[in-house]
């Protein structure tokens, strides 16, 4: 089963986000051993923040050889295309974590260190909706790549 990281700065409060990622993350089950780890996001003021998130990046993402940072200037893809880069992705070996950043974004200088950034969409999303929509489209290409009709 191929091994995948949800690193999540902040956590599912809402009721609704927290049952629909438990669903995708129970549907993912068959294709994917998935881990969502939450860090607490930074304190402080947002500079700050920001690079105490980025130390706490790093060193959870040690050993991954595909870091991907959700951003708004990351690129889209359809989602033929994402099962087509995570199909890719998962023939070569890699170790994949996603990561969501926290409500103020990532640190620039850890954003530049990380070379795939992916956008789930040019619209803006609470943070809480963005792991539910993270989990739904990895769950899609998953039954794209194994043929399956639940992406039509």
């Amino acid at each position: 089963m191929y091994p995948i990281t949800v690193l999540a700065l902040g956590r599912l409060r809402q009721d609704p986000c927290r049952d629909l990622a438990q669903h995708y993350l129970a549907m993912l089950r068959p294709f994917a051993r998935l881990e969502v780890v939450e860090l607490p996001e930074g304190r402080g003021n947002p500079a700050r923040a920001l690079s105490d998130e980025a130390l706490r990046l790093r060193a959870r993402l040690q050993g991954t050889t595909c870091p991907v940072l959700l951003t708004p200037e990351g690129q889209l893809r359809d989602s033929e295309a994402l099962a087509r880069w995570l199909g890719g992705r998962m023939d070569r070996g890699d170790s994949l974590a996603f990561v969501i950043g926290s409500s103020h974004g990532f640190d620039p200088a850890f954003k530049a260190e990380v070379r795939e950034q992916v956008s789930l969409s040019p619209l803006t999303f609470p943070h809480e909706l963005s792991r539910v929509l993270l989990l739904e489209q990895l769950y899609r290409a998953f039954t794209i790549l194994q043929g399956k009709t639940y992406h039509k």
